[in-house]
């Protein structure tokens, strides 16, 4: 088992990297590109164990950076529709403290209902900006899983019950974060569709 999850983890950081590499070569150099070369060569430097620790979780919503080479950790916003107040360490506790406010965005279902994907660029725009002045690096959104159960505890996160208005609106949410430079993790990739059987 200990040798699968070495291989998983070499493979996924392979995947990474060929993705990055990729994208390089076919688009023009955007504000998240800038720094490609960058990097690679830091990537290049990374021991297998360094690598690794970066793909989980180092506290609630932040991974792990590699100090010697000056990686930081990454910090995370919690939330497809607003950026989640500071939480402690471990715990889904907030910090409690009163400075702490944010916006709460309207949620993916009402954003889908907007049919629009000019708005939708606005909103991860929006999203993008709060996030970096929390000093949050990517947002956990959007939410892409087809509404398939209308009582699911977690419908309202999703665009849409139709895959081609989810992807045109998440598409636009993702370049408006990228554009204003946060990062977006799409989620969740399975099994979020329904909630019975």
């Amino acid at each position: 088992m200990k040798h699968v999850n070495k291989l998983i983890s070499v493979l996924g950081v392979a995947l990474l990297t060929a993705c990055a590499q990729k994208a390089t070569e076919s688009a023009p150099v955007s504000p998240l590109m800038q720094n490609e070369e960058k990097i690679t060569d830091l990537i290049s430097q990374m021991t297998l164990e360094e690598k690794v620790n970066m793909l989980h979780g180092k506290h609630m919503f932040s991974s792990a950076g590699v100090e010697r080479l000056g990686i930081a950790d990454v910090e995370y916003a919690d939330g497809p529709f607003g950026i989640r107040e500071e939480m402690e360490p471990h715990s889904w506790n907030s910090i409690g403290l009163t400075t702490d406010s944010a916006t709460f965005f309207p949620t993916g279902s009402a954003l889908a209902a907007t049919w629009s994907e000019d708005v939708a660029y606005q909103y991860g725009k929006g999203m993008a900006l709060e996030a970096r002045l929390r000093g949050k690096d990517m947002i956990l959104g959007p939410a892409i899983n087809i509404q398939r159960f209308p009582t699911g505890g977690r419908t309202y996160e999703y665009l849409s019950e139709d895959p081609i208005l989810s992807a045109a609106l998440a598409v636009q949410y993702t370049l408006g974060s990228q554009d204003n430079g946060a990062a977006v993790c799409l989620k969740h990739y399975a099994l979020n569709n329904q909630e019975n059987d």
